[in-house]
């Protein structure tokens, strides 16, 4: 409708222009060589204007011409490029529909129509890949890298090849590159990240988790928290190694980002001692202990002050517990410390309430040691049996100090920047606690011998006593009758009567009677 408006237009101004140029008045006359021209001038006009206009054409037409075949040429390389892009969308969409036949038929064709091999090669690995052509797959991605616009894609193909080979070496090589080329790509850092963990590379993840933060890739609490875990575990790997210089250096780092964290306090704080630097080992385990009591730090302490006198190291113990008043780690501490100084009850009073919680074999141990202070051996040991049975603590470090393996730096890495604890919780949850009592039973002191009128204590009662302190008396011999005739006279159960078959056989033609229905 436009192209129809504007056509009528110029012809309505063209009919205007001659209109115009016709009505003109005047003439020109001439004489060319013997003849005599006479032309109006508007005709004049009108001829000259329509000479131009044939001129153009002209040009126009002899432009058109030379230009005809390079559009011809034009038209079917654009014909052959939308049959190739064509064919590449259908290769990608069999790709994604796992047809390996189809996407490589399309591979092959997009490769034959398209003169490009950035988005050729890549359809033609991805085919490869899902067919199971891992030699032409690992060549397609190996000549993308050529191309700085292929560079990262061939990148993360070659990876994924290694990785479903089994090559970690290679994957890492890969991952290593990308990251560089793309230090934003998520893929590249956990790559990177991953899988220098697997391999005990605790330096180089820690800086692949530097560069990744300063690139927005990771951000929290539980990055400083991996990071102080991973230098943490490069400084017990150069302590190992003899290196406690650049141990000693990684520690204060990492204890800046996490200093609560028992391995690294420990560690530090014997480095710390062993040079001499006693009150600044102390200052590193008393921030640890205020921010995570651990029982490690307890022995790291008592190793810096370990030739005071009992006054003096149980004060600093009972000052170090004060640090974290609220956490039952502290109260254990602090009722240790009054079993050392033999203040049994004021022991006793702070481990009550930690039996009804959550009582560990050191919580037992501790409270039967109470027991034997207060009352003797007799009443220490249901409590050392408790301890005994008491379930493991899932804690690492227990024992005072950290042995790692690789894999356990591997886990602590993962647990203690994941979910802040130096281990996974058990699967079953077991409970020693006891009730109030129960407690109340097992902490009553033993009862008193009874007293006859004359105030003279029974006789078989202080020996009942006495065997109680000391050991089990085996029972006496009978005087007048055999084991097996006092245990037939009392209806003793087949089981006692069989041991005193044992102790006593009777003759051979004895019959036995006595036994019960």
């Amino acid at each position: 409708m436009i192209r129809l408006l504007i056509y009528l237009l110029v012809i309505t101004g063209l009919a205007a222009l001659i209109t115009m140029l016709l009505s003109i008045d005047g003439a020109l006359e001439a004489d060319v060589r013997g003849y005599n021209v006479y032309v109006e001038v508007g005709v004049l006009l009108i001829l000259v204007l329509m000479s131009f206009l044939a001129f153009g054409g002209l040009v126009w037409l002899i432009s058109y011409l030379m230009r005809l075949p390079g559009k011809l040429a034009a038209r079917r390389l654009e014909g052959k490029r939308q049959r190739g892009m064509l064919a590449l969308t259908r290769g990608l969409e069999a790709v994604a529909a796992g047809d390996p036949e189809d996407a490589q038929r399309h591979a092959r064709n997009a490769q034959k129509q398209l003169d490009e091999p950035a988005l050729t090669r890549l359809l033609t690995a991805q085919a490869a890949q899902l067919a199971g052509d891992d030699e032409t797959a690992e060549e397609s991605f190996a000549a993308m890298l050529d191309a700085p616009e292929t560079e990262f894609l061939g990148l993360r193909g070659l990876y994924l090849q290694a990785l479903s080979s089994g090559d970690n070496k290679s994957a890492k090589g890969y991952a290593d590159r990308a990251f560089k080329l793309r230090p934003n790509a998520r893929w590249a850092f956990e790559s990177v990240y991953q899988l220098s963990i697997d391999r005990g590379g605790w330096g180089e993840a820690q800086n692949a988790l530097k560069l990744a933060a300063r690139n927005g890739l990771a951000e929290g609490e539980h990055v400083r928290r991996k990071e102080a875990a991973l230098l943490t575990a490069r400084a017990y790997t150069s302590h190992n190694s003899g290196n406690s210089e650049e141990a000693l250096k990684d520690l204060k780092v990492a204890l800046k980002q996490a200093p609560g964290f028992a391995p690294a306090a420990v560690l530090a704080a014997n480095l710390e001692g062993e040079k001499g630097n006693t009150s600044r080992a102390a200052r590193i385990i008393e921030e640890a202990w205020s921010i995570a009591p651990h029982p490690a730090l307890v022995k790291a302490y008592e190793t810096l002050y370990n030739d005071e006198d009992l006054k003096k190291r149980t004060d600093r113990l009972i000052r170090l517990a004060e640090k974290a008043p609220d956490r039952d780690e502290s109260r254990l501490l602090t009722a240790q410390q009054y079993i050392l100084r033999e203040e049994w009850e004021t022991a006793k009073d702070m481990l009550e309430p930690l039996l009804q919680r959550t009582p560990n074999a050191r919580t037992f141990n501790a409270m039967a040691e109470a027991m034997r202070g207060l009352y003797g051996e007799v009443q220490a040991r249901p409590w050392f049996a408790k301890a005994a049975s008491a379930p493991l603590e899932p804690v690492p470090g227990v024992d005072g100090e950290f042995h790692f393996t690789t894999e356990g730096w591997r886990r602590l890495v993962v647990e203690y920047g994941e979910h802040n604890r130096l281990a996974p919780p058990p699967l079953e949850e077991v409970s020693g606690a006891l009730g109030a009592d129960e407690i109340k039973l097992l902490t009553a002191p033993p009862p008193e011998p009874e007293v006859s009128e004359n105030n003279e204590v029974d006789e078989a009662d202080a020996q009942a006593v006495e065997r109680d302190e000391t050991e089990e008396i085996p029972a006496e011999e009978p005087e007048s009758k055999s084991d097996q005739e006092e245990v037939r006279d009392k209806g003793a159960a087949p089981a006692e009567l069989e041991k005193a078959n044992k102790k006593d056989p009777p003759p051979p033609d004895a019959v036995v009677t006595g036994l019960p229905d």
